[in-house]
């Protein structure tokens, strides 16, 4: 390359036979097509600079929408099992309801309706953008809004239904407080039931025939009528004899009368008296549950014509008939 003052001047040789081209170049135009040639290079790689970004960014989209996408369908599953679980919960106060009665404890109403008729839920799109054959037309005819973006359509609809789920959760947990205390109260008043009922008599003490009932009679003793305080049940000498339920010993003595006798304290206002023992296993302040031998058939004291058990059942201190409290 050849150059002048105000120029350059090229050369290019196409054999050694045939003359030289000559190109003249403005020394200008060069130093102008250099800097277009440098600020096109530079625009280019702003271009694939920001090419690149945007490739990161729809990535970065792409991936936003899924999450997106995937938490609406988890939203809508949870809605469904709040749902799901608002009537399970209206079951458990119906039922809670029934034990309430069965129990005899005073309902309590619920605050809160729950008939679950006007319950309403479930995804929604606005009406302008559901593809009916007919368009509803106001009669202010407002001017039209432009449409929605894919992202920005149902987010009114999530942001509703997100609410829904915290009112219904809200929901559920008053209603399970409430609940809760009644399953308590249930279960302190199924306690004691449970507990009355192991401390009711309700089996035989000792097999055998009833040789005299409750109530009046006329006394082998002293040929007088006179109020039988138990039954009498006839059993060989040294039968086992059955505590009828759980309580605990209150007397464990001879009388002249009853001879050898035991007296059980069951609770709630319950006791039983087993008297003419030949022998007795249990001492003062034994707890004995039903079942459990606490002496043996016998016919001690003056009282007594022959081996049987004398068995008496009194509630409040009132002797009533021992047969009503016989189950087996």
């Amino acid at each position: 390359m050849k150059s002048s003052e105000d120029s350059y001047t090229i050369f290019l040789f196409r054999g050694a036979r045939t003359n030289p081209l000559r190109l003249r170049l403005r020394k200008s135009l060069v130093r102008y097509s250099l800097m277009a040639g440098v600020c096109l290079l530079l625009l280019q790689g702003g271009f694939l600079i920001h090419y690149f970004f945007q490739r990161t960014q729809l990535s970065d989209l792409e991936s936003i929408r899924k999450e997106l996408s995937t938490s609406r369908e988890q939203t809508s599953t949870f809605a469904v099992e709040i749902d799901g679980m608002k009537k399970r919960m209206v079951s458990l106060e119906a039922l809670n309801r029934q034990l309430q009665t069965m129990f005899g404890l005073e309902a309590d109403e619920v605050v809160e309706s729950q008939d679950f008729s006007a319950a309403q839920g479930g995804v929604e799109f606005p009406y302008e953008n559901v593809g009916s054959g007919t368009e509803m037309l106001s009669t202010s005819s407002p001017s039209p809004s432009p449409p929605p973006t894919e992202m920005d359509a149902p987010s009114s609809n999530h942001t509703q239904q997100i609410a829904e789920i915290a009112s219904g959760l809200r929901w559920l947990n008053n209603h399970a407080e409430i609940e809760q205390l009644l399953l308590d109260e249930l279960a302190g008043t199924a306690t004691k039931r449970a507990e009355q009922l192991a401390s009711t008599p309700s089996i035989w003490p000792v097999r055998g025939a009833i040789t005299s009932k409750f109530g009046p009679r006329l006394s082998p003793f002293t040929g007088k009528k006179a109020l039988h305080a138990g039954i009498d049940i006839g059993a060989p000498k040294g039968t086992r004899i059955f505590a009828p339920a759980a309580g605990k010993v209150a007397v464990a003595a001879f009388d002249a009368r009853m001879g050898k006798f035991v007296r059980i304290d069951h609770g709630f206002g319950m006791e039983t008296t087993y008297g003419h023992l030949s022998k007795i296993y249990v001492t003062y302040g034994t707890k004995v549950q039903r079942g459990d031998i606490i002496g043996l058939v016998g016919s001690t004291g003056k009282f007594s014509t022959g081996p049987h058990l004398h068995y008496q059942v009194a509630v409040n201190d009132r002797v009533v008939n021992p047969v009503q409290y016989i189950l087996d």
